[in-house]
């Protein structure tokens, strides 16, 4: 069953009208999955009448319940890498996506390049997460560098490639369902010393990603993969 997200006024969102009315070629009285802005999900049933659409609520679904919160910063990516990061890390259930640019980032971004960007990178999660049934999209940010990063997480961990020998797995075994999470992933061209400096001194932990060099963009799938099934195996 398909489902969709509801707007800060209780409506279908417009980017979905065309997908209800085109691509599914839905019927009044079809049935469909709604969820609202606060992640709690319905059936209900369209009205295709009138624009906006309409629907009826007709019971509420089980709630996914939330493991804890996990942040993504992800250094800049070049080329679609960026996208890449946000439809998968969406389906591994982020609550947020931070992109962040670095010393060794190939690409740049700035003010108005990341306007331009943040529209296609929010549609790209919403899409994301209608498709892995998610009760809610994550949001996505951006900072220009390290020093603007702060954050009041119960874990913060950031991939390094010089750490190869602190596993991961065994860093995160003392993660607790509720707890607040944050893995830092660098961009292609690593993460420069001072960088790490910096992050240890915001409580980063070091941590290794397996024994091989990972694009950064499948890093973060890794990561998050680690970090979904500690929490899964702890609920």
């Amino acid at each position: 069953m398909q489902r969709y997200f509801l707007d800060d006024q209780q409506q279908i969102k417009k980017d979905d009208w065309h997908h209800i009315l085109t691509v599914m070629r839905m019927q009044s009285g079809d049935d469909i999955e709604l969820c609202t802005t606060t992640g709690q999900c319905y059936l209900a049933k369209l009205s295709l009448e009138n624009i906006p659409l309409k629907y009826e609520m007709i019971q509420p679904l089980d709630v996914v319940i939330n493991k804890g919160k996990i942040t993504l910063i992800q250094g800049i990516g070049k080329g679609d890498k960026n996208e890449f990061v946000v439809k998968y890390a969406t389906q591994f259930g982020v609550d947020q996506i931070i992109f962040i640019e670095m010393k060794r980032s190939i690409s740049k971004m700035d003010d108005q390049t990341w306007h331009k960007k943040k529209d296609r990178y929010e549609k790209i999660a919403l899409e994301s997460a209608r498709l892995a049934h998610r009760n809610t999209v994550p949001t996505i940010d951006f900072l220009p560098n390290i020093k603007a990063l702060n954050g009041d997480f119960s874990h913060a961990f950031v991939a390094y490639e010089n750490d190869r020998k602190a596993v991961f797995l065994d860093k995160i075994e003392g993660i607790k369902n509720g707890d607040s999470i944050a893995l830092l992933i660098g961009p292609e061209g690593g993460i420069d010393e001072l960088e790490m400096a910096l992050l240890k001194d915001k409580g980063f932990i070091s941590v290794g990603l397996g024994n091989r060099i990972l694009q950064t963009e499948v890093a973060c799938l890794y990561g998050l993969a680690i970090i979904d099934g500690v929490l899964e195996r702890k609920r």
